[in-house]
């Protein structure tokens, strides 16, 4: 019996951890309702439901504004910004720049007027100010330390990337993620069609693995399991915050990147509360905030620090404007399998 008293103990601890837990969560429920509520906002997004939650949670600590959010995929939200403007309700939405873009054609949008969307940069926002980009994930090289140090610091271009080499690529298959497709969209919007395929047939030697999730390249190069990882900053400075012996290159030659924004709603039932959110959303304390909690953008407030890479330079973004349609991005993905990822004599 004595063998079994330290499994016993154990047991009795995690439950006192969760019964802990539990009171804790419990009594932050009732400070948020105990909190006088002024208004209330309904919010649709497709970003990940513990980041809008931990937005939702903040926002009505400091302005006592209730605020619903509607989680959906980016499916669905491509889907609801195409309804008519009479079956549309909910006041803002905070999702990707192609499904803005959707929303504007659609009419769905009205413009945001506030002296905070003046001073972003007119590349991260609709002309007629329908939308405001709030952050940005740009593409870049996980380079493990090992390469890095053998290498890596002269594999600093996508260009460079593809020359004759012996380094070995893990990238992310493009029809398993939304997200990293982008990737193909912006080759495409760059160079046109055939030169943005030609790119990936080009640099499909060097890849020995096509993952299925988008943090899976970076997480290998930081465990050291490849040389080098192509995806998001967010994940890439996650594991180097981490300690992990990973490094972080921005792309030499200019990359793409995924820009997330806010729109207000033709719907908007409190036009006031709702400008005060698109305001906060791009101020430097949501920044801090997402930090704090282990979300790393980069920010479109010119205010906020620029980052810098493994060796000290600057992001170039190229000058991308997406909209791609759902159809249009059908056809290249088709093509990109056929003409890439399933192509026998590379």
């Amino acid at each position: 019996m004595k063998r079994f008293w330290p499994i016993a103990l154990l047991i009795v601890f995690v439950l006192i951890v969760f019964g802990i837990g539990a009171h804790i969560e419990q009594n932050k429920q009732k400070e948020r309702a105990a909190i006088p509520v002024k208004a209330e906002l309904t919010m649709y997004s497709d970003l990940p439901t513990n980041l809008t939650t931990l937005l939702a949670q903040q926002y009505e600590m400091q302005y006592h504004v209730r605020l619903h959010m509607l989680p959906l995929t980016e499916e669905q939200m491509a889907t609801r910004m195409t309804l008519p403007v009479s079956d549309q309700k909910g006041d803002l939405v905070l999702t990707t720049r192609d499904n803005l873009d959707i929303g504007v054609k659609y009419h769905q949008l009205k413009p945001v007027l506030t002296e905070g969307v003046d001073e972003i940069s007119d590349r991260f926002k609709n002309n007629d100010a329908l939308w405001v980009g709030t952050w940005y994930d740009p593409v870049i090289f996980a380079q493990s330390e090992a390469f890095y140090n053998r290498m890596g610091r002269y594999v600093t271009a996508w260009q460079s990337l593809v020359l004759p080499g012996d380094w070995a690529v893990i990238m992310t298959d493009f029809v398993a993620s939304r997200s990293a497709a982008n990737i193909l969209y912006s080759f495409v919007e760059m160079d046109g069609e055939e030169k943005g395929l030609q790119y990936f047939v080009e640099l499909k030697p060097h890849v020995v693995q096509y993952a299925k999730f988008l943090a899976t390249p970076v997480r290998l190069a930081a465990l050291g399991e490849t040389d080098l990882g192509i995806g998001n900053y967010s994940d890439g400075l996650q594991y180097a915050n981490h300690k992990y012996p990973v490094k972080i290159i921005f792309p030499a030659d200019g990359t793409p990147y995924y820009l997330t924004g806010v729109g207000m709603l033709q719907s908007v039932s409190n036009e006031e509360e709702a400008t005060r959110l698109v305001k906060w959303l791009l101020s430097k304390q949501v920044a801090q905030l997402l930090e704090d909690n282990g979300f790393y953008y980069v920010y479109t407030n010119p205010e906020l620090p620029k980052p810098v890479d493994s060796l000290g330079r600057e992001l170039v973004l190229w000058n991308t404007v997406g909209g791609y349609t759902e159809d249009g991005k059908k056809v290249l993905l088709n093509k990109w399998i056929s003409q890439v990822r399933f192509r026998k004599d590379i």
